[in-house]
Parts: C-alpha cells; sequence; structure tokens
C-alpha cells in the first residue's frame, strides 16, 4: 500500500540519520502534511483495524502504524475522562527515555500539557523529585510539538476526544535495536533478548531503555517517583471501542462498503458501533473511566511544584 511505502520511508529516514534532533526537525513539514491529510489518515487505520485482533483485543487507545527497529508511528487517542472532572491526568508525568517524539493533532480541540526541563527528574533529594517547568501550553492543530528524550511531561484529558499522529526515533542508533531487528521474525526473540540483557545487566551498554525512575506523581505536596508502575490496559473493551469510533465519526470515516466488510469479523460491541457510523447516528464520547492510580489533578501537581495557576 502507498501508506506504507510512505511511513518506511520516514522510518528510513531515521534510520540513516546521525543526527536524530536534527532529521525530527526536518521531517516536520512532510509529517504535518501526513496527519492534516484525512485520505492518508483513513487509510492508515483501515489497513491497521482490517485485522479482527484490533478490535477483539481493544484495551488500548492507539494503533500502531509502523514498528521498524527504534522507530514507531502510531496514533494515540486522548478522550474524556468519563466522569466529566476536567484538568485529570491522562497518565502520570513520565518521560519517554531514550526516545524522541514528534507529534501533530489529527482532530479535536487539542489537550493541556505540561513539559519539564530535560532529565530534571533526575535531581531527587530526600525522595522529593524537583521538577522544573518547562512550558504549560494546550497542543492543538495549530503545530507541530517536539518532546525530548528524558523530557519529563505530562498531558491531561481533554473535554472531547483529540487524536495525534506520533513519530518516535531514538535520540541515537542503538545496537539492541539493530539486533531486535534482525531478531523480529522469530516469534518472541525481541523480548527475550531485553529480558536476558537487563538480567545480565547490559541495559545501558546496549542501549535499553530504562524502566526505573520514569513515573512520576504528586504525593503529600511533592513529586516523587511512582513505584511499581503498571499500565496493561487503558480501560475494557467495550470503553476502548467506543472511544475508537468515536474518533472514526470525528474524522468521517464511514465507508460503507469497508464497514460492512470488517463488521462481519468484528466483536458484538464493535458491530453496533459500525451499524451506528455507517446510519450517520452519533456515537456519545464517553471517554473512559481512567485508573485511580493514574488519576491527579492540575492543581495537585502545580501546587506540589510551588505554582499555583
Amino acid at each position: 500500500m502507498k501508506t506504507t511505502l510512505i511511513l518506511k520511508k520516514l522510518a528510513s529516514e531515521l534510520h540513516a540519520s546521525k543526527n536524530r534532533h536534527i532529521t525530527h526537525e526536518k521531517l516536520s513539514d512532510e509529517f504535518k502534511n501526513l496527519y492534516t491529510d484525512m485520505d492518508f489518515i483513513h487509510q492508515c487505520i483501515k489497513d491497521c483495524i482490517i485485522d479482527p485482533k484490533v478490535f477483539k483485543n481493544a484495551n488500548n487507545l492507539f494503533f500502531y502504524l509502523l514498528i521498524s527497529g527504534d522507530v514507531i508511528i502510531a496514533i494515540n487517542l486522548f478522550p474524556p475522562i468519563a466522569d466529566g472532572a476536567l484538568d485529570i491526568t491522562h497518565d502520570n508525568i513520565h518521560h519517554h527515555g531514550w526516545r524522541l517524539l514528534t507529534t501533530g493533532v489529527i482532530s479535536g480541540d487539542g489537550y493541556e500539557t505540561i513539559t519539564f526541563l530535560k532529565k530534571s527528574h533526575e535531581n531527587i533529594s530526600n525522595g522529593i523529585v524537583n521538577l522544573k517547568v518547562e512550558d504549560i501550553y494546550k497542543h492543538t492543530k495549530s503545530e507541530i510539538k517536539f518532546v525530548d528524550s528524558y523530557q519529563p511531561h505530562v498531558v491531561f484529558h481533554p473535554k472531547s476526544t483529540t487524536a495525534t499522529l506520533a513519530l518516535w526515533s531514538s535520540e541515537k542508533p542503538l545496537l539492541n535495536q539493530k539486533i531486535k531487528k534482525y531478531l523480529k521474525n522469530i516469534t518472541g526473540m525481541g523480548n527475550f533478548f531485553s529480558k536476558i540483557a537487563r538480567i545480565s545487566k547490559l541495559d545501558n551498554a546496549l542501549g535499553l531503555n530504562p524502566t526505573k525512575g520514569v513515573y512520576f506523581h504528586p504525593e503529600n505536596g511533592k513529586i516523587v517517583e511512582t513505584q511499581n508502575y503498571s499500565k496493561p490496559t487503558d480501560g475494557s473493551r467495550e470503553e476502548i471501542l467506543n472511544c475508537m469510533f468515536s474518533f472514526f465519526q470525528q474524522i468521517k470515516l464511514n465507508d460503507t462498503n469497508f464497514l460492512s466488510k470488517i463488521k462481519k469479523t468484528a466483536p458484538p460491541e464493535a458491530q453496533i458501533l459500525c451499524d451506528m457510523l455507517m446510519s450517520g447516528e452519533p456515537i456519545p464520547d464517553y471517554g473512559i473511566k481512567g485508573n485511580i492510580r493514574r488519576r491527579f489533578s492540575k492543581k495537585e501537581i502545580l501546587e506540589s511544584l510551588d505554582l499555583k495557576k
């Protein structure tokens, strides 16, 4: 498919790059053309959801479009919180380790976010993480945003669903990703390699992303590291499917022939949503209930940073 070739071209430019920061910047215009091109977005989604497993196993708010070594291209969904509360975190404060992220809003009104100075999470005293704010802003369609490696940030649930196209890569070529790329056709070997490397304490030498010192949250008026962080899912299948189809309706993905085809192998919840999408019946933007361990307010975070807003 043409979309696959376009995505692979982006990945190959990053793979060939000796300076990934500069390459992300150089690709920004091309990237903006992609996430604002609804024909391209529609086809990417169709290429993804034609696989029946996407709906059957729907429990996370993203669609992987391409995974090639250290490069990942995906569509991320940011739905409202189901109880309608405002300024509630979509996830804990976190960073992406050695990954660079370029992101643009496909649809929706955008979301509020806080970015912190790169590696400011490493300034810890008496268990308190002394994060330093870089910017507080709303990520909208107006501009592409870039999040650096080891740069903490936090996103807040929007009032209505927002979707973004995300381009991740490592900050530099990594040995472990080259090895995993060669092993990708051997079932489970990529993950097995990572586990062996961690057990052998070769994480840093091989460039594995950190598993500790990644997530943070406000607690008793201070920012602390989140212990034993776990996020296997974003919600139930029913919740996630509703988020997906609310997004499809938002971008007018209503190809009757295609939807009729995928409906045949879709789970019951998705079949109902397919009918609603094809008929034009409004799909409520319910959002997700969220997880209490990842639920913090913007006010809590700012007060923990001695900031009032």
